[in-house]
């Protein structure tokens, strides 16, 4: 067997297996073209996997109650509805923990 056959033999199980893995992830994330990222993932090893994981993990976070991936910039979850952002009780501007009054309306927080 020569060399170039082994090296054949080795990664196109390897191709497959990641476009797979891209494929099925994608799909469960909800991505729009889960199919093209499948397609994307038999390109080469291991590049595609590490721009597929910056690309689809950068700007996105998980529902505390529900556990389901949504975008970052979202206020509520789409599948459960619980607020993922703290927000003033009076005008619902977003608010961080550690403020004491809310810069929009000046509402005291704690």
């Amino acid at each position: 067997m020569s060399k170039n056959t082994l090296i054949l033999i080795i990664v196109i199980p390897l191709l497959f297996l990641q476009a797979l893995w891209i494929f099925m992830d994608a799909k469960k994330r909800g991505e729009k073209y889960y199919w093209a990222w499948g397609i994307f993932g038999l390109l080469n090893i291991p590049t595609s996997l590490i721009i597929y994981l910056f690309v689809t993990r950068y700007g996105y976070l998980k529902c505390p109650n529900c556990g389901k991936t949504v975008r970052n910039d979202y206020k509520f979850c789409p599948y459960c509805g619980t607020s993922l952002k703290k927000t003033c009780p009076k005008c619902g501007a977003e608010i961080k923990d550690d403020w004491k009054y809310c810069p929009e309306c000046s509402t005291k927080l704690k």
